[in-house]
């Protein structure tokens, strides 16, 4: 295999340890946490954690991931035009996120 460049990493992050780690992505959706061993996911590539202690950040990106949200492009139509929406701050507007995006989710299975 050949040394992978930075462009075609992407992060893995474990809920357990609160981890984020970038490997390959390969067309691996899961992989085993070198921190604790537990399950991690892929992430999308714009996905930036949160800080360990910030409790509040890591329900809502969980709540986002177990509802089919990895931090992909979702967009909201405007009139004719396809807009990019920005995730929500917290977890209340993740739940309508959820709920208005939910035809964008993926199924990953968690």
């Amino acid at each position: 295999m050949s040394n992978p460049t930075r462009s075609n990493l992407v992060p893995y992050t474990c809920f357990n340890c609160r981890s984020t780690y970038k490997r390959p992505f390969e067309g691996v959706l899961y992989r085993k946490c070198p921190t604790c061993g537990g399950q991690s996911l892929s992430m999308d590539i714009r996905f930036r954690p949160p800080k360990k202690s910030n409790d509040k950040q890591w329900k809502k990106v969980q709540f986002l991931v177990e509802n089919g949200f990895n931090f992909q492009k979702v967009y909201r139509k405007e009139g004719s035009v396809w807009q990019r929406e920005r995730y929500p701050q917290n977890l209340e507007q993740a739940k309508e996120f959820v709920i208005k995006f939910k035809d964008q989710a993926y199924d990953f299975n968690i």
